[in-house]
């Protein structure tokens, strides 16, 4: 009897412990879905206004649906999806007018970020990310995926270096509406987009804190035109 009651109390101590590994492994999963779900998202796989399926998610990704669900309310915390009330995910569907009203505050947002961080980043940092941009430039054939996170890595960059956690969120922020509307059709602009990068990079490295602002705000406005333009066409 006593041990049967040892072992009764070992097994009972090692269930919480238990339950939190399942726990952790559930989890890793749900992470697991979340970035394979935000890939077809970026990868125009999963179009704006797309009805996303736990079920058939789940079955694709080969899981249960759980850490699908979980996935799925990551990505609306993210800005990538949206529900309404008794109605199924959909990827988000960003209008015409938000998309412009998001990079106005974009050019606002993200001039003041790079004035303020442009002492902040280290020359280090600024010679890994401009290598990257460099090498896009010289290859026109990278993959998309592989130029959108060359993007993402100098615009987060800049945002985190200056500093302000509030408005680093809210251009993180911005940048997911963006995005999403950029992935909804429009042509690819990559070769401006680099070249106007390498530019944002070689005003960093000038300590420069207003021709820092003057090249962000103007790849923006560039952009801006750019979309513009084509909606003009279409």
């Amino acid at each position: 009897m006593v041990r049967r009651s040892m072992a009764h109390d070992e097994e009972n101590a090692a269930a919480p412990e238990k339950r939190k590994r399942v726990a952790s492994d559930g989890e890793s999963l749900g992470r697991k879905a979340y970035g394979a779900i935000r890939a077809m998202i970026m990868e125009r796989r999963l179009p704006g206004g797309d009805i996303l399926s736990e079920e058939k998610l789940a079955a694709e990704l080969e899981i249960s649906r759980t850490p699908v669900r979980e996935a799925l309310l990551l990505l609306q915390n993210a800005g990538l999806i949206q529900k309404e009330m008794n109605q199924p995910f959909r990827v988000r569907l960003v209008s015409n007018r938000e998309y412009f009203q998001s990079m106005r505050l974009r050019e606002l947002l993200e001039g003041e970020a790079i004035a303020t961080a442009v002492t902040a980043i280290s020359p280090h940092e600024l010679e890994k990310v401009e290598r990257g941009m460099l090498a896009l430039q010289d290859d026109p054939d990278v993959p998309a995926e592989v130029h959108w996170a060359a993007d993402e890595e100098l615009h987060e960059m800049i945002a985190e270096a200056s500093g302000n956690d509030v408005m680093a969120a809210m251009i993180a922020s911005l940048r997911i509406t963006t995005r999403l509307y950029e992935l909804s059709g429009l042509p690819s602009r990559f070769r401006p987009d680099t070249e106007e990068h390498i530019a944002i990079i070689a005003a960093l490295r000038s300590g420069d804190a207003e021709r820092a602002r003057a090249s962000m705000q103007a790849h923006i406005r560039s952009l801006t035109n750019d979309v513009l333009a084509a909606m003009a066409r279409l």
